[in-house]
Formats: structure tokens, sequence, C-alpha cells
């Protein structure tokens, strides 16, 4: 799925270098101007290795435009509900990613508003679906910036995309000769069979609930195998 930003009246030159900078954390492959009032030579001087792709923004001069070739447009707020107000009957962010897999979209737009005033009603109503995040109600306001980062946290975890920046996680087979060893030890430990079979149950969850790297797991064995010849000496 390909996504695509789009800014309406963007009007600080550090919010748009920094929107440049998290679309190229999260992978965002388009990002739409409408009608910029931000220096975009000096926003290249806050989009830190996002330059170029900064650089390669489509600059549109309204949102229809910007829209065109989108399946599914979303479109951000934070009054995302007023009694009576068939705009303001929005959905929560954590709602978007089973919304966008039932429709198996292909091209994903996000609109997001003027710092000062956000979205006009009359920007709202071109889209299909109005998102908010859930925030504090006496000042549920994000800056955009911020909420352009929350946004595509999400749409980046939707994609599914493997993290290369934390550890993998222990294989199944390591986790069952952990157990395995603490099983051993349990006999030679402890002598009632029922509280025997109490702990053995309890070290097996803690093990499995553990989330343990494949690092961690290693030590683990290794120092559960050295314990074993001890005590088997």
């Amino acid at each position: 799925m390909i996504t695509r930003v789009i800014l309406v009246g963007v009007e600080g030159a550090y919010n748009l270098g920094v929107v440049a900078r998290t679309c190229v954390n999260f992978g965002v492959e388009e990002l739409y101007l409408v009608n910029p009032k931000a220096d975009l030579n000096e926003a290249l001087n806050y989009s830190a290795k996002a330059r170029e792709y900064l650089s390669r923004a489509v600059v549109v001069g309204d949102l229809k435009s910007a829209l065109e070739g989108v399946d599914l447009s979303v479109s951000t707020s934070d009054e995302g509900f007023s009694r009576g107000d068939v705009l303001r009957q929005a959905i929560t962010l954590e709602r978007l990613p089973e919304l966008v897999k039932s429709r198996r979209v292909n091209r994903l737009g996000i609109v997001f508003g003027r710092e000062s005033s956000g979205l006009t009603r009359e920007e709202i109503a071109q889209t299909d679906l109005l998102v908010t995040i859930p925030a504090n109600p006496e000042y549920p306001a994000l800056n955009l910036a911020q909420a352009v980062a929350v946004v595509l946290w999400e749409v980046w975890k939707m994609k599914g995309v493997a993290p290369t920046n934390v550890p993998p996680l222990a294989p199944r087979e390591r986790l069952d000769k952990i157990v395995s060893v603490l099983s051993e030890l349990t006999d030679l430990a402890v002598t009632p069979e029922d509280k025997r079979r109490r702990i053995k149950t309890v070290l097996r969850r803690v093990v499995y609930r553990s989330g343990m790297s494949e690092l961690e797991a290693r030590i683990v064995l290794y120092m559960l195998m050295r314990l074993k010849r001890r005590v088997w000496r």
C-alpha cells in the first residue's frame, strides 16, 4: 500500500521539515503540499536526512488535486465529535487499520490541516473519513508534526514491516530447551511431586511469557547448563 501525506496550508518551516523527516522515518512514499505558506527552502534546514525527500514534494493549488488517484482519503482533526454535525463523526485512530484492510486500499491519502486553524469544513467534506487522536479532552490539539508522527506510526504498524532496530526473539526450540533444563533442575531440587509439578508450570509460563531475545535466551540457557553440570557433579 502506498501512503500519501497531504499537508494543507502548512505554515511553519520547522513543522514542514520535521514532517518530511517523519515521512522518511515511516516509509511514506508521497508528500503533497496544498498551498503551503511555509518557506520550503527554510524547511530543508529542519528536515535532517529528508532533504531530498522534501525537495520532491508535490505542490498543488487545491485539495481536490492532491486527492487524485487516492483510494481512501482520511482527514484529521482534534474536533472528532459534535452532536448533530454530520462532518464531526470521527473514528479513532485505532480503528483506521481495520477499515483500510476491509477496503483493500492501494493508495491511502491522509490529510492534515493548518497549524493555526486545521482543516475547513469544505476540506473535511472532500475526504472519505475523519480520524481523531484520543487525547486529554481539556487540550486535545496536537502540534502538526506530532500528529503526523502518531498517525504514521499506526499506518507503519498496519503495513507489517519487520523492524530491524530490535533484536530477534528467541526461537521456540531454544525456549523449549530452557524449559527442559529448568524441569530437570526442579526434579533434582524439589521432592514432593505436587510442588514439583506446580513449580514446573510456573517456570514454563514465565519462560514463554518473557519475550526474551535470541541473545538473552542463549545466555540464560548457557547459565542453566553450567548450573546443571555443577549439580550433577
